[in-house]
């Protein structure tokens, strides 16, 4: 078997083309990973946190308001890092827009939420995946209520099962939003196809999905409740691990 090699430069995704319908009207004029954190874009918080672990080529699936992301950061020279948009002329689901984005990048990328945050060992993460050999792996968090996500089993680093989000979900870990995929996962999925990653790809995996459970603070910016959350701790909990 070919060891897979970790490249020094991985591109990162980074899913920002919800309507964020949840979170109206505060976005009704700009996309959920726009909303402003401690005086700037949440998105901008989420893409400094990864440029201090030196990945510094973020490919932005786009399609809500788009727009007003692309006036912010530009091409990303002047934050130092490169951005390439990957527009959808209407939403693709998670899966069709990592596919979509895949065009800007190489056979592997860093997939995370716009409106998730999680501060990862992601260099232990890359390393892990490759030496798996494996076609995805997931970062886990541990949630005291799992109702609003839904649980995942795992044994021996690898996903073996996903629980469906109840009230009576309980504690245990979930899916994090933040994955290492290769390209050639989607390979027998066409381009401009709409479809998810959590309800139609990683089901079809069992078994063949790393595992990657991290102890690190998870937080979602999708409720007006979460997002005040995560307002009130980025100077305290999260101090340390943004650059405020």
């Amino acid at each position: 078997m070919m060891i897979r090699r970790l490249e020094e430069s991985v591109p990162v995704c980074i899913l920002a083309g919800g309507l964020g319908m949840r979170l109206r009207p505060l976005t009704e004029n700009f996309p959920k990973p726009m909303l402003p954190v401690s005086g700037r874009p949440f998105l901008h918080l989420l893409m400094s946190r990864l440029a201090k672990e030196g990945f510094d080529h973020f490919v932005l699936a786009v399609s809500y308001r788009w727009e007003s992301i692309r006036d912010y950061f530009g091409d990303g020279s002047l934050f130092g890092w490169r951005i390439d948009y990957a527009v959808e002329e209407e939403p693709l689901g998670t899966g069709g827009a990592v596919l979509n984005a895949f065009e800007h990048m190489g056979p592997r990328a860093i997939v995370l939420n716009g409106d998730t945050f999680m501060p990862l060992n992601w260099r232990a993460m890359l390393q892990q995946h490759v030496h798996a050999d494996l076609p995805a792996t997931m970062a886990l968090s541990y949630q005291a209520d799992g109702a609003r996500y839904g649980q995942v089993r795992y044994r021996d680093a690898r996903v073996t099962h996903f629980v469906e989000k109840t009230a009576q979900c309980g504690s245990g870990w979930i899916n994090a939003g933040c994955y290492v995929v290769e390209k050639a996962l989607l390979q027998d999925r066409r381009l401009g196809e709409k479809f998810s990653m959590e309800r139609d790809v990683f089901p079809q995996m069992l078994g063949r999905i790393g595992a990657y459970p991290s102890t690190g603070h998870f937080t979602d910016i999708g409720t007006f409740e979460s997002l005040d959350a995560f307002q009130r701790q980025v100077r305290s909990v999260l101090a340390s691990e943004v650059d405020v």
